[in-house]
């Protein structure tokens, strides 16, 4: 019936089949580990239950044997003596049941004597009985404690009966009385389990209370396990559709050796796949990127070779020298861009202070920022803000970003640059008081070669400089964002994060 359990050639159940499809590894091996964990708890559990109650009985039957055989030595003095009547027995346990008692067992509070007592001669006839005392007379021989006993064999019984509602169960243990070698009469003792049952209950309640919460607990190790045993395939996962996204993702960390091996693989397929595709992208971008001013610089030369005024000349020589520089500028960026994304890790890394950084930059850009009659502020908080990197690729992310801020910046307008410094991250901020940004153009703009029109001229750049910017950050594990604020200018944020 579950042959498909064992034998892979034979086909499981639709049922097993979309269950299995629908599962996941961490919910695999969760199932797993609670199948043959869970399994063999639960079976010492169960069994554990099943033997509480026998082994109280067993401990209490042993009681009763010691209990019974002194009462039976006793009992043979009186016979020897020719007292047959069980006269001292009766007394005895007369005088026990009306003693005060008041013990304190553990949990257990006893408040009476609850052992009971017959005595039967060779024949079976009751001589005494503690709890009937109107069978005195009876015969007791077919009884299994005493006909077995007067067998010369070990008398025990257990008889069920109800009291108060609830059922109780009696024990019994027989012993022989000897006169002269031979068995002159029985004694048997018996003890109904109300408490035994008491202790019984108690007993399982702790045994369910521990064991819910040793269950719990192998439920939680379970839960961990799987994940701790799923994490670095989660992680290839996500590695993966990064990759499949096209993002500049990194091999992440693994344990254990099988992971780092698989996830080698992984790295090594990635780099050949985006060895293929990263030339075909870049041979599709470069040619629609210079597609336009190689058109420009044909139409013109076209235009030269005939008859124009000198003035005309001119100005097409200055449509072919600016298209050229653009084909430059475009081909120079790519060129950058593209060393940085075949990049896998950092290079000089060191200890950069940002504010001297920025104002260094500032300085450089003085004539731009002059010529267009725009200030500029830094707040810095705390004073002195570094972090690690590379000196000249976050030099040139800042660069990016400043000059950008400064093309979209209206004439005589403000540039403040914020440096903020917690915990977790180092943040540098550029706002400036441009026009807002299109929200459908607030993620794009750091895409290869999307651009927005300048304010001044109307023209694109090359829609290469903000993309580098994200690689860059990206490198550096942090991240740059764009976004419109309340009080209408534009911020350009780079997070580095602290590790």
């Amino acid at each position: 019936m579950f042959t498909w359990l064992f034998d892979s050639s034979v086909e499981a159940p639709r049922w097993v089949r979309i269950f299995k499809r629908q599962l996941s590894i961490r919910g695999s091996i969760l199932l797993a580990y609670l199948a043959i964990v869970g399994g063999g708890f639960y079976m010492i559990l169960d069994t554990l239950m099943k033997e509480i109650g026998p082994r109280y009985l067993e401990s209490m039957e042993e009681s009763l044997v010691d209990t019974v055989n002194i009462l039976a030595s006793a009992m043979e003095y009186e016979f020897q003596s020719g007292n047959t009547d069980a006269k001292a027995v009766q007394d005895l346990f007369e005088r026990a049941y009306q003693r005060p008692l008041n013990a304190k067992i553990y949990s257990l509070e006893k408040r009476e004597v609850d052992l009971r007592v017959y005595v039967t001669d060779e024949n079976g006839v009751v001589l005494y009985d503690s709890h009937t005392p109107e069978n005195i007379g009876s015969n007791y021989g077919k009884w299994i404690d005493v006909s077995r006993t007067l067998r010369g064999e070990y008398g025990a019984r257990a008889t069920r009966m109800i009291k108060n509602g609830e059922p109780l169960l009696v024990l019994y243990v027989a012993a022989p009385i000897y006169v002269d070698g031979e068995v002159a009469g029985v004694v048997s003792v018996g003890k109904p389990t109300t408490y035994i049952n008491e202790l019984i209950r108690k007993a399982e309640r702790r045994v369910r209370l521990y064991g819910t919460g040793a269950a719990f607990v192998i439920l939680v190790l379970g839960v961990v396990l799987s994940i701790f045993l799923t994490r670095p395939i989660r992680r290839l996962i996500a590695y993966a559709q990064a990759v499949r996204d096209g993002e500049n993702a990194r091999l992440p960390r693994l344990f254990g050796m099988e992971a780092n091996a698989l996830g080698q693989a992984f790295e090594e397929m990635k780099d050949a796949l985006e060895g293929k595709q990263y030339v075909e992208e870049y041979a599709q971008s470069l040619t629609h990127q210079l597609k336009s001013p190689l058109s420009g610089i044909s139409g013109a030369a076209e235009l030269l070779e005939g008859e124009m005024s000198p003035e005309e000349r001119a100005r097409f020589l200055g449509n072919v020298r600016r298209e050229s520089e653009r084909m430059r500028r475009v081909i120079d960026r790519m060129l950058e861009l593209a060393a940085l994304e075949v990049r896998k890790e950092l290079r000089n890394v060191e200890e950069i202070d940002l504010l001297s950084l920025v104002g260094a930059l500032l300085t450089d850009l003085e004539t731009q920022l002059a010529s267009s009659y725009i200030a500029f502020d830094i707040q810095c908080e705390p004073e002195a803000v570094s972090i690690l990197g590379e000196r000249f690729l976050i030099r040139q992310a800042l660069t990016n970003l400043l000059q950008n801020a400064i093309e979209f910046s209206p004439m005589g307008s403000q540039l403040e640059i914020q440096i903020k410094e917690s915990s977790s991250s180092v943040e540098c901020v550029v706002i400036n008081e441009g026009e807002r940004v299109p929200d459908y153009a607030l993620e794009r703009v750091f895409e290869r070669f999307y651009s927005l029109p300048r304010p001044a001229t109307g023209q694109k750049s090359s829609g290469i400089g903000l993309s580098y910017v994200r690689e860059i950050m990206i490198m550096h594990g942090g991240n740059v964002s764009l976004q419109n604020r309340e009080d209408g200018r534009v911020e350009a944020k780079l997070v580095f994060r602290r590790s």
